[in-house]
């Protein structure tokens, strides 16, 4: 994932300063920041002042310029809006960011040192398959989208197809980057939260297999030592449980066996549960850094989630209503039309990788809590005689559940950015799409000479 971050179109956009974790920085640093938008916005003035219009084309009709025009605006509002919030946001926040990922990665190499590592699980392939085919298509996308655009607008404008394209295909992709680096980010905290999930599951794997020795024989001298307090304390709780078992179990050897049979783990050296203190801070610390991101990111979601909205709504509008009755008739049409289809997958695309990252980690910071329920119902042996693992253990998931309410990855309180979102928004689409494709074009289209 750190191609997201590291790509040099990141610094070919304009949406990244220039040496990011050096803490001296320079107006160099930050030049092409300056140096694209104003580049963008005097192309911008060329098409709507300027002969550089699609709208000017003889050929360009009624809707055509509607399209086109609300393409180019849309664009200019998404670019504007979220560079002015790039902008904003400095060095501080990924030197920060860098910081606190290497300080929770040491103490996670720390934390996996102790205790028996449990045998790991085969990855899902399938999964990993199809994060990075959902990229691949992006990436496809985007080129086919840029290949597709500098072929019409050579066709139209020769050498000066530079001036559109940087009207028409610029605000998308540079915003499209913007949010590829947010995904970023929230990719390195949801993988954090899974190495942090494989710790805790380490203990609850202990507290299965191992129990600590009721009695230890020296073999030299063929007698018993004493039984530490709290080695007494388990044993009394295993006497219990068995009692228990007698009353409602006919036989008891079955769970006798089951309970000798299991590995004998010595009270020397550390074991996994030492860790526990420790992983309820890097908890924390992984969530200040989710609300930390959150922050410089979750403003950039509003006119990025806003604009796909609106160009998937009309795309499907033109789609329906006008290419699939008039399509080839018109090639400045057609193109116009495509523009927006194309989009309108990319932009649908992006969203659904924020909405899937962001959904991944909150569900991880989650089942941080469940395994920890899961350890406490359990009753292991490092519980017993020592009330302090059960009272952080009880605080940690009641302070999670707190936090729940608190904090979820969002755009400024306005949505959350879950899976909830999507049904939210097609909802609302259908809405607008059923009172638009009421809408009779026959009459428009044949005053135009397409029909």
């Amino acid at each position: 994932m750190g191609f997201l971050e590291e790509a040099p179109g990141t610094l070919l956009y304009g949406v990244m300063p220039y040496e990011r974790l050096n803490p001296r920085s320079n107006l160099f640093h930050y030049l092409q920041m300056y140096i694209i938008p104003i580049l963008y916005l005097i192309c911008y003035g060329l098409i709507n002042l300027g002969p550089f219009g699609i709208y000017q084309q003889i050929s360009c009709d009624s809707v055509c310029r509607l399209g086109n025009s609300l393409l180019i605006h849309l664009g200019c509002f998404l670019y504007i809006s979220m560079h002015a919030l790039n902008l904003w946001r400095r060095k501080k926040f990924f030197m920060v960011f860098q910081r606190s990922l290497q300080d929770i990665d040491d103490c996670l190499q720390k934390c996996a040192e102790v205790g028996v590592a449990k045998k790991e699980k085969k990855s899902n392939r399938k999964k990993i398959c199809i994060f990075y085919s959902t990229w691949i298509v992006v990436i496809g996308l985007f080129a086919a989208s840029m290949l597709f655009d500098i072929n019409e607008l050579v066709y139209y404008y020769h050498e000066y197809f530079f001036i559109s394209l940087m009207v028409s295909n610029f605000p998308y992709s540079a915003a499209s980057i913007m949010l590829g680096q947010f995904i970023y980010f929230v990719s390195e905290i949801s993988q954090r939260f899974q190495r942090l999930n494989e710790l805790f599951e380490r203990i609850s794997y202990e507290s299965d297999s191992k129990h600590a020795p009721l009695m230890i024989f020296n073999v030299e001298i063929g007698t018993k030592k004493d039984m530490p307090a709290n080695q007494e304390l388990r044993h009394r709780h295993f006497a219990e449980n068995m009692a228990t078992i007698n009353e409602d179990n006919d036989d008891p050897n079955d769970d006798m066996d089951r309970f000798y049979d299991t590995e004998i783990v010595p009270d020397e050296g550390p074991t996994s549960e030492s860790n526990m203190p420790k992983l309820f801070e890097l908890h924390d610390k992984i969530l200040s850094l989710s609300v930390l991101t959150n922050a410089e990111y979750g403003p950039q979601c509003v006119p990025f989630m806003a604009v796909c909205f609106v160009i998937t709504i009309f795309g499907i509008f033109l789609l329906t209503k006008v290419y699939f009755i008039v399509g080839g008739k018109s090639r400045l049409l057609d193109y116009v039309i495509l523009l927006f289809l194309v989009w309108s997958v990319i932009t649908m695309a992006v969203a659904y990788m924020v909405l899937r990252l962001c959904s991944n980690a909150n569900s991880f910071s989650k089942q941080s809590a469940m395994i920890v329920h899961e350890i406490m119902q359990k009753k292991p042996a490092f519980m017993l005689g020592n009330d302090l693992y059960y009272n952080k253990m009880k605080s940690f998931t009641l302070q999670f559940l707190h936090w729940e309410g608190y904090f979820q990855f969002n755009g400024i309180g306005l949505f959350t950015l879950d899976y909830t979102f999507i049904f939210s928004t097609v909802s609302a689409a259908t809405s607008y799409l059923i009172v638009l494709l009421q809408f009779d074009m026959s009459a428009i289209l044949k005053s135009e000479g397409l029909l």
